[in-house]
């Protein structure tokens, strides 16, 4: 059986739109399991991740954040920064979190010694 980069990448976003669903499920582990999932696919989760910042649940937002700042991207800086204000303090603090180890992971330009 051969696959395409199209199929490769249906397969990648079916697989996030789950992960994401999880994200509210009622299992602690599951969320957290869903959480960590998503922050390993790196770029792929970035979009739906920076949706779920803005979840009603304060819970939902706090995964979102932990699982942006182990994604270790940029894109998701300007979000984050948004979001230092949550009114949740355990998800501000998941925020805080991440833009700090998305800070600290970016790459140094070469003019830096």
């Amino acid at each position: 059986m051969s696959y395409h980069a199209g199929d490769r990448d249906e397969h990648v976003h079916g697989d996030i739109k789950n992960l994401v669903r999880n994200l509210q499920s009622p299992s602690v582990d599951m969320r957290w399991k869903a959480a960590r999932s998503l922050g390993e696919k790196g770029e792929y989760a970035v979009d739906a991740l920076i949706m779920n910042l803005y979840h009603d649940s304060p819970g939902t937002r706090l995964l979102a954040a932990w699982a942006l700042g182990n994604t270790g991207s940029r894109k998701a800086l300007p979000y984050l920064e948004r979001m230092l204000d949550d009114e949740d303090p355990c998800a501000r603090l998941a925020v805080e979190c991440a833009v700090q180890r998305i800070s600290r992971s970016a790459p140094r330009s070469r003019n830096h010694v």
